[in-house]
């Protein structure tokens, strides 16, 4: 029986044809993983995207917000102007060329990276004790039953239709709070918690069962540097005020890397940014507000364009957050 092999023409045209297929498979390859990546990363995006309005809307929602709706708030705070987390303001934005101390703007991680706005939100935190009995001589409150409790140094703010107050906890019990001028940082100026304040003469004011005590809250939120390349390079912080007059800083969201923010003016047709509003002395009347984010993927090379952060698949958003505590 006559064999013969393969010549060698017929050799190299399935080699040939052999590369041609792997190289079409390959292809595909590639396709499918780069598609699954970019889907990975707007998956990521969108997730961090969600998450942003989410946290940031929560606290914004309750921007000046005291549960009795009291509009006068005596501040007893023994505050400098070191310590801008203590003036009660309620809502005070800044634009990207404006200092926002405490935080620090600069290229350090958690530092804010210039040219972003930042936003201070403050108000009372949670619903709250009720008060049973207020002794303002003996600068005590007594509480209904229930399950908050104060740690000595919190701050706090008590509430009635009249007015509230922002003061610092010197002592406490799970019936009782005691605001007495201390040696807490920064401590009370006064026990006269009346409105408006006086710290050289007290101001005295009793609060009437069924006033509410709840916790103060006071946090600017910025985009800062975190300094993970695999987390974008940036983030959405938090920097709050903690018991005793501490400060904390918080990473809330990676992969956030640029934050602008309008305001509208109530009864004013237009959106302002925070110097013109700073300018009209209208924070007071600030009833909405609109935050527009840019998100970058964690992922780089994954974009047609190069030229955004190594390849980095980027998105836009921006949503409106009314003020709840300032509609009417």
């Amino acid at each position: 029986m006559n064999q013969r092999g393969m010549t060698l023409v017929e050799l190299l045209i399935s080699m040939l044809l052999g590369l041609v297929i792997m190289a079409g498979i390959s292809s595909v390859f590639q396709a499918s993983r780069q598609t699954y990546r970019s889907n990975e990363g707007l998956t990521q995006i969108q997730e961090s995207a969600r998450t942003t309005f989410e946290l940031l809307s929560r606290d914004l929602r309750q921007a000046g917000f005291t549960s009795c709706g009291s509009n006068k708030l005596a501040n007893v705070l023994k505050r400098t102007a070191s310590d801008p987390l203590l003036e009660w303001v309620g809502l005070q934005g800044f634009d990207g060329n404006t200092a926002a101390a405490p935080v620090l703007t600069g290229t350090a991680i958690s530092q804010r990276v210039a040219g972003t706005s930042a936003i201070l939100v403050q108000g009372m935190s949670g619903l709250g004790r009720s008060v049973a009995m207020h002794d303002a001589a003996a600068a005590q409150f007594s509480l209904s039953a229930g399950t908050l409790n104060f740690v000595v140094g919190d701050f706090a703010i008590a509430c009635d239709a009249n007015q509230a107050t922002l003061f610092q906890v010197y002592s406490n019990s799970t019936t009782a709070v005691t605001y007495g001028v201390s040696t807490a940082s920064p401590g009370n100026c006064t026990i006269g918690l009346g409105y408006p304040t006086d710290c050289t003469t007290p101001n005295f004011y009793n609060y009437p069962p069924n006033a509410v005590i709840a916790p103060f809250f006071s946090a600017i939120w910025y985009i800062g540097n975190n300094g993970r390349a695999d987390a974008g390079w940036h983030s959405l912080y938090r920097l709050r005020l903690d018991n005793g007059n501490k400060i904390v800083v918080e990473e809330m969201v990676a992969g956030v890397t640029d934050l602008q923010i309008q305001y509208h003016v109530r009864d004013i047709d237009a959106w302002s940014n925070a110097a013109t509003v700073t300018a009209n002395n209208d924070w007071s009347d600030v009833d909405a507000v609109s935050l527009n984010f840019i998100l970058d993927s964690f992922d780089n090379s994954i974009s047609t364009d190069k030229s955004v952060d190594g390849g980095r698949l980027q998105r836009s958003f921006t949503q409106i957050i009314a003020l709840r505590n300032r509609i009417s």
